[in-house]
């Protein structure tokens, strides 16, 4: 009876280690049927033993089962404590995108397009405060579009680099960012951004709570637009947007911020992936510089009702201070249905009325889906998102654009997509 009950112990403290150091079933099953050999068991004893054993290491698993259930309900998250400490700090994250376009600019044959877009990424914590990001998507070079053509006798195309970046936080309010990230610039449209477009430089992002009813914010940046080889007149771009998030009561708010650009070595330039639509000089190059100021505002409900649990009205304005005419652009929108469309039965309705003049902004930034990107256009679009199931949503989105002067030339664009997200 001591040989067994010692035996039960050595064992109990054997599958102990299990969790730090595996331990196969077939190597217990042999040195228990090496100590029978030997005498020191008995057939009976090392059955039960066994038995015991197995239900043990069956109760272990159960409860790591349960313990792993409750963590990933409770965190999302599983900690491997066998892997290396960067590899445990990584999240990952992707989408991927089918898409149906059709283009109709009424003086041209229709355009029929299938397209995808796949983007791929990862965030890691090199040490306590410091991040490093990268990501990958589909597309060529043109900074605007990740969408993905089907064509060319099903050519394989290449993927490229979507951000690669580092970021410290040395306090919660504060993070620093260096390299090409995703834009910082808080913005309720593509009025000004294509929602492609990476910059790359520098970025401070400052984001501070100045009661239990106002949050603060200020984000700034110091972009390199080109970089060119005996020449030291590089374009670059400065920006700084102040803002605040107001509460209003308990289902309500209202966020607004100013913004300032400030360029240099734009004008007398040429820029690459331009739509040709700002004025230029004879020789191609932009007649004017690009310093603008504007503000965005936002005002939100959460409704309370089942059926439209949110509402809201936003708003963009921006003018050039350097150009004398053809300066200004705004957009005014609505959106109701869910403030996000994450589930399944989700849904929300955007609808949008946009007028940008010739030279109130740089015409190589805006949204390309609105006639090809360019400036000196009006017009209205229009679109829904429905969760089909988790992080897989049906979207439907229609614009019809016009030109402020020159061509009377419409463009519609229709796109139909399936987003999948994890």
């Amino acid at each position: 009876m001591l040989k067994k009950l010692l035996f039960i112990f050595f064992l109990a403290l054997l599958f102990a280690t299990v969790s730090v150091t595996p331990v196969f079933a077939g190597e217990v099953d042999i040195l228990i049927k090496k100590l029978v050999e030997k005498g020191i068991l008995t057939p009976s004893d090392a059955d039960e033993i066994l038995k015991e054993v197995k239900e043990a290491a069956k109760q272990e698993r159960a409860a790591v089962v349960k313990e792993t259930a409750e963590a990933i309900k409770k965190d999302k998250t599983i900690v491997l404590t066998d892997l290396p400490d960067w590899i445990r700090k990584t999240k990952f994250k992707g989408d991927f995108r089918l898409r149906y376009q059709l283009n109709d600019m009424h003086a041209r044959p229709d355009r029929h397009r299938g397209r995808y877009r796949m983007r791929l990424g990862f965030v890691t914590e090199v040490i306590d405060k410091i991040h490093v990001g990268f990501g990958l998507a589909t597309g060529g070079n043109n900074p605007r579009s990740t969408n993905q053509t089907m064509m060319d006798s099903f050519d394989t195309p290449d993927c490229r680099v979507d951000y690669a970046y580092a970021s410290y936080t040395p306090w919660d309010w504060l993070t620093l960012i260096g390299g090409k990230f995703k834009n910082p610039i808080w913005r309720t449209s593509g009025l000004l951004w294509d929602s492609d477009i990476r910059p790359e430089g520098a970025a401070a992002i400052l984001n501070y709570k100045a009661g239990s009813a106002v949050d603060l914010f200020l984000n700034t940046g110091a972009w390199i637009i080109d970089e060119r080889s005996g020449d030291e007149s590089d374009p670059i771009m400065f920006v700084a947007q102040p803002g605040y998030k107001l509460k209003l009561g308990k289902s309500a708010y209202f966020k607004n911020a100013a913004i300032m650009y400030q360029f240099s070595n734009v004008e007398g330039n040429m820029l690459d992936y331009s739509s040709g639509t700002n004025t230029l000089t004879r020789s191609g190059a932009l007649r004017n510089d690009y310093d603008a100021v504007g503000v965005t505002g936002e005002l939100g409900l959460n409704t309370g009702f089942d059926y439209i649990p949110f509402f809201a009205l936003f708003s963009e304005y921006i003018t050039n201070r350097k150009a004398s005419d053809s300066d200004d652009g705004y957009l005014v929108g609505l959106k109701f249905g869910d403030k996000k469309v994450k589930e399944r039965s989700q849904w929300q309705f955007q609808a949008m009325y946009r007028r940008l003049e010739r030279d109130a902004w740089l015409d190589c930034f805006p949204n390309a889906d609105v006639y090809s990107g360019g400036t000196n256009i009006k017009g209205y679009n229009a679109g829904v998102k429905y969760g089909l199931t988790r992080n897989v949503t049906f979207d439907l989105n229609y614009f019809y654009m016009k030109m402020l002067t020159g061509s009377s030339m419409s463009d519609e664009v229709l796109q139909v997509d399936m987003n999948f997200k994890f």
